[in-house]
């Protein structure tokens, strides 16, 4: 693939006059857009207006919908304000985006508003409806639901869901049931919904409406229906994705006792909610399970779970994780290694850092600058130089051997009568540029003698 650079510039040669639009860049920009590379996107938006062109509102709204999906909301409101500085004219579809955006900020108010303007369409209603319904305020939703009617605007499927999924989470079963009956008439629900029950569930997972999901699970059960294997993972994520953790696991332990095959992605929202919580004896059980099992998780996310066990001193359980992500062959994110590494060293528990080093070199990992020293130092306290010897090895072909490193090692060879692999090892550390400072060096030196 090309660089935007590279290929804005050649899109400009074959351009016609400046000032005007251009279809050809306006589809490089929308190409970008659907592949998911929005900085790149961005670039091509910048080259074109630095070179005058107009940029079409069509490419804009990719644009800006790609940011609004991405959750970059920040740089969607910058974007937006370079929409309108050069006078690119917001559409329909730029208010519906700017209202997702204002619903994510939680801005409500700002969205009803747009109503106050006339500039109503199905996601505005949509998004006030579905803000209602999580309140409990059915009342106001079925008025827009109304309003929406009378104005000739069409609801779907998400609209109805929003109130059934509020419904079910307030328990109010007369709502529930008068939704349902909407959904019925209006042709988003079989007349006998369980008869589908595997598409509606898995469509409100989508959505991620989990209470109205949840809801047709229980029913589900309750009648003896056998759901697909593929709907027990799209609760497992749409209960992860929402924050429910409770929920997810119970998912989870259901998959495991009925033997059933997810897709694994499913396993990457759960053990990234999962992450987010407070440790605990249940969730730290629960996501070595999940290890142990073999799926093809995100280490960064375990990585980060592992190093804030670390700062409240939850040693053991960050041992204990750490060893199943190393025994699967994962490689974990350097910064919770390395601090369990330095609490070994600390604690004068070298076998266990040893160990631990081991394990990462297994799997080509590495630990940091300060921690190889440390570790390094604690190996020639205890007079075991053969294997800081294998350890210093190790971190040069790693290319992370510092002044302090070199001049450990040099003091524990002379201390055992290496003078000649201590002094290899000093011209060494000159030609790698890492002499330490005068003081240092003179007592380094002193040891030949």
């Amino acid at each position: 693939s090309y660089p935007p650079t590279q290929i804005v510039d050649s899109a400009i040669r074959s351009c016609g006059a400046a000032d005007s639009p251009s279809p050809v860049l306006g589809s490089v920009l929308e190409c970008y857009c659907k592949g998911g590379f929005l900085n790149q996107a961005l670039e091509v938006y910048r080259k074109s207006v630095d070179h005058g062109y107009v940029v079409s509102i069509r490419s804009c709204n990719a644009l800006l919908d790609g940011f609004q999906l991405g959750n970059q909301i920040r740089l969607a409101w910058c974007f937006y304000g370079s929409m309108l500085r050069n006078g690119v004219l917001p559409n329909s579809f730029t208010w519906s985006t700017i209202a997702r955006i204002l619903y994510k900020e939680g801005k409500y108010e700002s969205i009803v508003r747009f109503l106050d303007l006339s500039m109503d369409n199905y996601v505005i209603y949509s998004l006030i409806i579905d803000f209602h319904s999580k309140r409990g305020n059915f009342r106001a939703a079925f008025d827009l639901l109304n309003e929406m009617s009378s104005k000739k605007i069409d609801t779907g499927f998400s609209t109805y869901c929003s109130i059934l999924d509020g419904a079910c989470k307030y328990g109010d079963s007369k709502i529930v049931e008068i939704t349902m009956d909407s959904m019925v008439e209006k042709g988003f629900l079989p007349r006998l919904p369980l008869m589908e029950c595997d598409l509606v569930i898995q469509k409100l997972s989508e959505l991620g409406k989990t209470y109205a999901m949840d809801m047709f699970f229980k029913r589900a059960f309750d009648e003896g229906i056998e759901l697909f294997d593929s709907s027990y993972g799209c609760m497992m994520r749409a209960f992860s994705r929402e924050g429910r953790v409770k929920k997810a696991i119970g998912i989870y332990r259901e998959i495991l006792v009925r033997d059933i095959k997810v897709n694994p992605s499913c396993y990457n929202a759960f053990v990234n909610v999962l992450c987010k919580e407070d440790p605990s004896e249940e969730i730290c059980g629960v996501l070595k399970d999940v290890i142990r099992r073999g799926f093809n998780l995100c280490a960064f996310e375990l990585s980060i779970f592992i190093t804030s066990q670390c700062a409240k001193g939850r040693w053991r359980e960050s041992e204990e994780l750490l060893n199943e992500i190393l025994e699967k062959g994962f490689l974990p994110d350097s910064s919770c290694c390395s601090l369990l590494v330095e609490h070994y060293c600390t604690n004068r528990q070298i076998d266990s850092a040893i160990e631990l080093h081991n394990k990462m070199e297994k799997v080509n990992g590495i630990l940091g600058v300060r921690t190889y020293e440390l570790l390094l130092q604690g190996l020639i306290k205890e007079r075991r130089v053969e294997e800081a010897v294998k350890v210093f090895d190790y971190v040069r072909t790693k290319k992370m051997l510092s002044s302090a490193s070199f001049s450990i090692m040099m003091g524990g060879l002379c201390q055992e009568k290496e003078l000649r692999k201590a002094m290899k090892m000093h011209d060494e550390m000159l030609e790698m540029g890492l002499k330490p400072d005068k003081k240092t060096y003179k007592r380094l030196i002193s040891s030949f003698k």
